[in-house]
């Protein structure tokens, strides 16, 4: 009897906090994108030279899209799967592709394993 209303007022408790831990976590998402783009905009291409910008977190967005819905159509519909983002930012002249460390609030030149190379669809310009 003690044990189940202990776990009612912990579900009591988690249904309340709901309304304040779903916009914090969008505001806290946005927040994030912003510094991202604000980097971005700053950064400047290791391979090139030239300025990556907010295009390069648009193209790694969408080539993260492409992945994704290859990995989730070469796997069986009742897995659910865990993915880690592989690439953040990919410059938009050279096409090098880069990951943001959070730590230490930069971008790094993304390590292509064998794995992920079968798995992700190839640039035009590759």
């Amino acid at each position: 009897m003690i044990k189940n209303i202990r776990e009612c007022i912990i579900v009591l408790i988690f249904i309340l906090l709901l309304p304040i831990l779903v916009p914090f976590s969008l505001l806290k998402n946005q927040l994030e994108k912003r510094k991202r783009g604000q980097l971005a905009s700053r950064f400047v291409c290791l391979e090139c030279g030239n300025m990556i910008g907010v295009e390069a977190i648009r193209l790694a967005d969408e080539r993260w899209s492409e992945i994704v819905k290859i990995i989730m159509s070469k796997s069986d519909p009742g897995i659910r799967l865990r993915l880690v983002r592989t690439v953040d930012a990919i410059c938009p002249h050279c096409c090098c592709q880069y990951r943001f460390r959070e730590t230490e609030q930069t971008f790094v030149v993304r390590e292509v394993s064998p794995e992920w190379e079968r798995l992700e669809p190839k640039q035009d310009s590759e």
